[in-house]
């Protein structure tokens, strides 16, 4: 069986190369095609889009190039929007002792997502304080707010001086997505939430227990910066609404990423992430025979990719794939990320080549994103 079977990859070998012999490029071609009809397939879609997109556009939040035409800031801190008696509920909730996912910009962070993981009377807690929460607010800003269908309300815990949130914009870059964030533990020196003005000036929101902030996340830069006290503890409620009910009747709208990996506390999913990534990459390469290009080809056809998705969006607006520029260093970053999950310099290279194309001149209504 185990000789038969590599008799057939090497018979396959053979005629791979001998095709491929006299133009090594045709092999870039067969990779793009096979990349093409997979992703157009659907096959690896997360909540409607490719979860490779998902995982770049993620990443993109902290890449102001990306986001520099969605900023329409909001940011108000209202001090003891709840009493002690909702606090102390709120802390009766019992959270997990593992550490999320660290990811650059976010670490030493423990995520509990809402609410399978939750008892039922943890999920009647949840559900009375998003509920109080949103008629106060709904009081504050003078308009009707609703709940998501997805309802991704989560407790997040900062574990030291070295946890951090690095600035970044929440997936949807819209003004209707209203988020709460209510501080309901404080040990220590904690961190602020800090949000940048239309100036792009930087101002902090101190908590104390009761204390909250409500901001436009997908429209607002904001992060959460690491502090100076090695024993604090900052301990979060986070909820979203929004104003429109056209969004609210959306079954699918807030699944994003961080759903699906629940802010980077679900490994198991965080693996699945990687292992298509691998297996798609190992497949396509020794089917196309990538590997027989050489690095400088490569590295011409990489460094021209990466001029053409920074400086096409920035300066026109071809009507054509996402229409958001990004960086020459955050794109570095990214093959990084692509080079460690292809494990495969030059898998990697023409992996993220694919989607850096796709960005480029794909129909906006497939890779287009808010």
């Amino acid at each position: 069986m185990i000789t038969e079977l590599k008799k057939y990859l090497s018979m396959f070998i053979k005629s791979r190369n001998s095709l491929v012999k006299d133009n090594k490029y045709s092999s870039l071609a067969i990779y793009f095609i096979i990349l093409f009809l997979i992703d157009y397939s659907g096959a690896l879609d997360l909540y409607g889009q490719s979860i490779v997109r998902r995982c770049m556009n993620m990443y993109r939040r902290t890449d102001p190039l990306s986001y520099e035409k969605k900023i329409n800031p909001f940011c108000i801190k209202y001090k003891k929007i709840l009493n002690n008696s909702d606090i102390n509920r709120l802390k009766s909730i019992k959270l997990p002792t593992s550490t999320d996912f660290s990811l650059v910009s976010r670490k030493n962070t423990t995520t509990h997502q809402c609410c399978d993981k939750y008892s039922p009377h943890e999920r009647q807690i949840m559900e009375d304080i998003m509920e109080k929460l949103r008629t106060k607010y709904e009081g504050k800003i003078g308009k009707k707010l609703y709940y998501l269908k997805s309802n991704t309300a989560s407790i997040y815990r900062y574990h030291g001086n070295k946890s951090k949130h690095l600035w970044h914009l929440d997936p949807q870059n819209i003004p209707e997505i209203y988020n709460v964030i209510l501080c309901i533990g404080k040990k220590g020196n904690i961190s602020p939430l800090q949000c940048k003005d239309i100036n792009n000036r930087a101002y902090s929101i101190h908590f104390n227990e009761g204390d909250g902030a409500l901001f436009n996340g997908g429209t607002t830069v904001h992060q959460v910066p690491p502090n100076d006290d090695p024993e604090s503890e900052r301990t979060v409620l986070s909820v979203a609404f929004t104003s429109s009910k056209e969004i609210a009747d959306n079954e699918d709208f807030g699944k994003n990423l961080c759903t699906y990996t629940e802010g980077g506390n679900n490994y198991r999913n965080v693996v699945k992430i990687f292992l298509y990534i691998v297996l798609i990459n190992h497949s396509l390469t020794f089917i196309s025979g990538i590997n027989l290009i050489s690095y400088k080809n490569l590295f011409l056809l990489f460094g021209i990719l990466l001029l053409l998705a920074k400086y096409i969006p920035k300066h026109f607006d071809i009507g054509i794939g996402t229409g958001r520029a990004s960086s020459i260093y955050h794109n570095l970053v990214l093959l990084c990320f692509f080079v460690i999950t292809t494990m495969s310099f030059k898998g990697a290279i023409v992996f993220f080549s694919y989607f850096l194309i796709s960005d480029i001149i794909f129909s906006r209504k497939w890779v287009g994103y808010d």
